[in-house]
């Protein structure tokens, strides 16, 4: 059973009508005690990193998280969900993440960019994963975001340029991220969700 945390601010009902269509069983949780039966967890996001921070501590998901994360079930980190695995975010300095990778969210600086960063964009595949079988090493997302994790040499499994080349997809053993919306990347989208459940 793959178990979608239900935060306020995020898509997870979009997320959850997606693995309905591919004939994936889910189900959306908003009580930490539910993830005890999880075979993976999706975390997806969207708004505020404070926001989405201060629900997952004030319900108690970020033991729970850590937890099964370190005994070695698979998290999906969806958009503002995969900002959340790191340490903290420009956007909200005060405010802590999973603590899950050791990187930051920076925020894009505007200048000639249009900022949020919204729309179907270029993915460039870096490093081999289980969630890019069947896709091209190029293929395209819908992104919506301001802010976003820098490339790292280890974590960063592909990479998107706009402005300047920041992380569009990251992996650490058994957890992934991408920043962009899966669920509403049409083919290459679904191609993610199938992957990740099948992973």
């Amino acid at each position: 059973m793959i178990h979608i945390v239900g935060s306020p601010s995020s898509n997870a009902k979009a997320v959850y009508y997606a693995y309905k269509d591919l004939g994936v069983a889910c189900e959306i949780v908003t009580d930490p005690a539910d993830l005890a039966s999880s075979t993976k967890i999706v975390l997806p996001g969207v708004g505020a990193f404070g926001s989405l921070s201060r629900f997952l501590h004030e319900s108690n998901f970020i033991h729970p998280l850590r937890e099964l994360v370190g005994e070695g079930i698979k998290l999906l980190g969806i958009c503002l969900g995969m900002q959340i695995l790191g340490m903290s975010s420009d956007e909200s300095p005060e405010a802590s993440g999973l603590e899950l990778v050791e990187l930051k969210s920076n925020k894009f600086q505007e200048g000639d960019l249009r900022v949020p960063h919204t729309g179907w964009d270029q993915i460039s595949i870096r490093t081999n994963h289980e969630v890019f079988e069947g896709l091209n090493r190029e293929f395209s997302a819908y992104f919506s975001h301001s802010y976003y994790l820098p490339v790292h040499k280890e974590l960063t499994l592909a990479t998107t340029s706009y402005g300047s080349t920041f992380t569009s997809v990251i992996a650490k053993r058994n957890l992934v991220g991408v920043q962009f919306h899966p669920e509403r990347s049409q083919r290459s989208g679904r191609k993610i969700l199938s992957n990740f459940a099948d992973w």
